[in-house]
């Protein structure tokens, strides 16, 4: 059990990583100790690096299982040789249990990360800083404790909420209580709104690409408004984000995960990845591609055939969500033909690009985009109160347009063109947002949030078991539980007693 306590655990040594150049330059530079870190800025600015580097491991693995797989959008290619991808399957499925390893990775690396900002926020108080330096260390890392808040809420519901830094093993039993999603909630939108206050609207250095800004705050925090159905309090957020010209649509779709044009003017906040032997790298691709795919055309390499591939593979509801003429199809997906079964698959090619060495990639991970925020604050106005061909018209159209779509309108002779009302308007967001943001870890969160989560994956999971009838196992108690949130991890329940 003892190991399971270093969740709620904050070790100086792991957070003091160096960075020599950005924030993804992770190697410790050198042993440091209590008595003589947290006193410079350059140590500051490496116990930051640290606090960012957990969400690498997040996005390489849970987090696409448990944002992605767990919708429409995804699954897997059953392998029935290799079923030691049974608990990914169990994800897509809503049959995972307590100890799921997924599940629990995803509670470990978000409360790794959110021990090591509560020790530099913590710290810094007593430090010497300037208050300009301190103030751009404190907005990063309350924007990181809240975006790790948000996710887990999202996922879990209640869970410990530690906000100081916990320094013995008596401590960590203490915080191991789950408190009310409510109370984390207001914690969150605390931090957030501490991070708009303090961070930058964009940084000088071309070495600081990819660090959080005050714009990337104001879009989690609309996010969270929206969750809580605080329409009124997100759009303010989302149209400080447009005002302040940091940001714009790229004029191809694919820029946005080209590996050659990262941190685009698009980028609100991606996951920093770098190829190299430094650890640093994205595997997407790898995990991504089918398992039974013989040819070296895609990566470079032999595909490694088992269960470390098969996975998010976008499902049949997926590729009929594409509208015909939408490019964004071409740039998120590869029609594919198994050379086992010999049946037509799609696999996922935003996250495509061919390293050095396999499993290695430089494919960052976008977590928010600008289209997003267009999206979102066109959804808000809608919700605030219909009105044909207003405002949420021009932000939905602006993102078709880029698409190579006609716009929609209150009435048009092409029906699937017509949005009459507000019922109609929340259909097109939501169909926009599908497709827009596909692969992207956003569908499981917009269908708890629209409350739609239920409907359907009830609807989806009818799709499944037709379409994977002949050629693979769908398990007995497959979406036999649409639930709302995971189990809480088993471990974690022990540390509650």
């Amino acid at each position: 059990m003892k190991k399971y306590i270093y969740l709620f655990l904050f070790f100086i040594a792991i957070s003091i990583a160096g960075c020599k150049k950005d924030y993804l330059a992770l190697q410790p530079t050198d042993t440091q100790n209590a008595g003589n870190f947290f006193k410079t800025p350059d140590q500051f600015k490496q116990a930051v690096n640290g606090a960012y580097q957990p969400l690498q491991g997040l996005y390489n693995g849970p987090f696409w299982a448990m944002g992605e797989m767990r919708s429409d959008n995804t699954s897997y290619e059953y392998d029935p040789n290799d079923r030691s991808g049974t608990p990914k399957e169990e994800i897509d499925e809503f049959r995972e249990i307590a100890n799921n390893e997924y599940v629990q990775g995803f509670f470990d690396a978000s409360y790794t990360g959110i021990g090591r900002c509560n020790a530099i926020l913590g710290r810094l108080p007593a430090a010497k800083l300037d208050a300009a330096t301190a103030a751009e260390f404190e907005g990063q890392a309350s924007f990181l404790r809240a975006f790790n808040y948000f996710n887990l809420v999202r996922m879990f519901g209640d869970v410990p909420l530690v906000l100081t830094e916990v320094q013995s093993v008596a401590d960590a039993y203490k915080v191991a209580k789950r408190a009310p999603a409510a109370d984390v909630y207001k914690a969150i939108i605390a931090d957030a709104q501490d991070a708009i206050a303090k961070l930058p609207v964009k940084y000088a250095a071309d070495a600081d690409k990819g660090r959080v800004t005050k714009g990337t705050a104001e879009t989690m925090l609309a996010e969270v408004y929206m969750t809580l159905h605080q329409y009124d309090l997100a759009v303010p957020l989302l149209r400080s984000v447009i005002a302040s010209n940091a940001y714009s649509l790229n004029a191809n779709y694919a820029d946005n995960f080209d590996i050659h044009t990262k941190n685009s003017p698009e980028s609100i906040f991606e996951i920093q990845y770098q190829e190299g032997s430094n650890g640093l790298g994205s595997d997407f691709v790898d995990q991504f591609i089918p398992w039974d795919y013989y040819d070296t055309d895609i990566t470079g390499f032999e595909i490694q055939n088992g269960a470390l591939n098969g996975w998010n593979i976008p499902t049949q509801d997926m590729v009929n969500a594409y509208e015909d003429g939408d490019n964004r199809r071409d740039a998120s997906l590869v029609d594919f033909t198994s050379d086992e079964y010999g049946n037509d698959l799609p696999f996922i090619k935003k996250y495509v690009s061919q390293g050095a060495v396999q499993n290695i990639t430089a494919n960052d991970f976008p977590v928010y985009r600008y289209a997003d925020v267009y999206l979102m604050l066109a959804e808000c106005l809608n919700e605030q109160g219909f009105a044909g061909g207003g405002e949420a018209f021009k932000y939905l159209n602006l993102v078709r347009e880029r698409a190579g779509l006609a716009d929609k309108t209150v009435s048009n002779e092409d029906a699937s063109l017509s949005v009459p009302n507000q019922e109609a308007f929340r259909a097109a967001i939501a169909h926009e947002r599908q497709v827009e943001l596909a692969f992207e870890n956003h569908r499981w969160f917009d269908l708890l949030r629209t409350g739609k989560a239920v409907q359907v994956m009830t609807a989806h999971a009818a799709s499944e078991r037709a379409s994977k009838a002949d050629y693979w196992n769908i398990n007995s108690a497959a979406y036999t539980n649409i639930r709302l949130l995971f189990q809480y991890p088993l471990n974690e329940q022990n540390l509650e007693h």
